[in-house]
């Protein structure tokens, strides 16, 4: 499988740092093989590891992860039978990344109206703390290669076309204003929120005013930090998180009032 450019792209090892760091975020009572393929498919989901680029070498791979080649090639082999990965034989051959399947609009609308609204609050509390955490650290470190990656996600938000696309757009933009802040701990939080959060946002059915309104919200993120404000950053991000969440629950409520109204 080949990128845009016709070359392979082996998966870079800032998205390994990237994948390590969603260690903690898998459901409980998971065996290993299948907390790798949890991690895997999580990353691949959220856009860490890019549809058509090749994974490392099993035997690197497994060394970069920390575990056995058999829990490796186990996770591998659950992945091809979802069919997340593709492997093929021969000196140009390899496990690949395939576009990621989709959940439904309605599976996702299921899963928001079975999330309790103290829980989506209570994950929305924890969002805004990290995002204004690392905005605000980000704004004190963030050097020009840092916020030309931000310019470029931002960017990417705007122009996206999918809900998919714009889903994965503004995931890696809050992750990557971690990576920036030069935060382990806050990247991975935010990671680990993100694999929680992210299939609640942009479902498909969002304004076209939401849309502006976060790419907005971006831009005003990204300008206190390139700016090195650091107090606004942090209040622009907290702001940020607060509103998506507010839209969130609001379309959690709606939809139980709707059930109600069906029953």
């Amino acid at each position: 499988m080949k990128s845009g450019t016709g070359e392979d792209v082996t998966v870079s090892p800032s998205a390994i740092r990237l994948l390590l760091l969603l260690r903690g975020s898998e459901p409980e009572g998971l065996g290993r093989a299948e907390q790798v393929t949890y991690m895997l498919e999580t990353a691949i989901a959220m856009g860490i590891v890019g549809e058509g680029e090749r994974l490392p070498r099993e035997s690197v791979f497994s060394t970069e992860l920390g575990i056995s080649s058999i829990t490796l090639r186990q996770a591998l082999n659950t992945l091809r039978m979802k069919g997340v990965i593709t492997t093929s034989r021969g000196r140009s051959g390899g496990s690949f990344v395939r576009s990621p399947k989709e959940p439904s609009a309605e599976d996702i609308r299921q899963k928001l109206r079975l999330t309790s609204t103290e829980d989506l609050r209570d994950l929305g509390d924890h969002c805004a703390a990290v995002a204004a955490a690392s905005a605000k650290l980000a704004a004190q470190r963030a050097d020009e290669q840092d916020i030309e990656y931000l310019e470029g996600l931002a960017a990417r938000f705007d122009a996206s076309a999918t809900a998919q696309e714009r889903r994965r757009a503004d995931t890696r933009f809050h992750v990557t204003v971690g990576v920036a802040a030069q935060s382990s701990r806050l990247t991975a939080a935010m990671l680990q929120i993100q694999a929680e959060l992210s299939s609640f946002l942009w479902i498909g059915q969002e304004s076209e005013s939401s849309v502006a309104e976060a790419t907005r919200e971006h831009n005003h993120i990204l300008k206190c930090i390139a700016e090195h404000d650091a107090p606004a950053a942090a209040a622009a991000a907290e702001l940020h998180s607060s509103t998506e969440m507010e839209r969130i629950i609001k379309q959690h409520l709606q939809m139980l009032m709707l059930s109600q109204e069906d029953a």
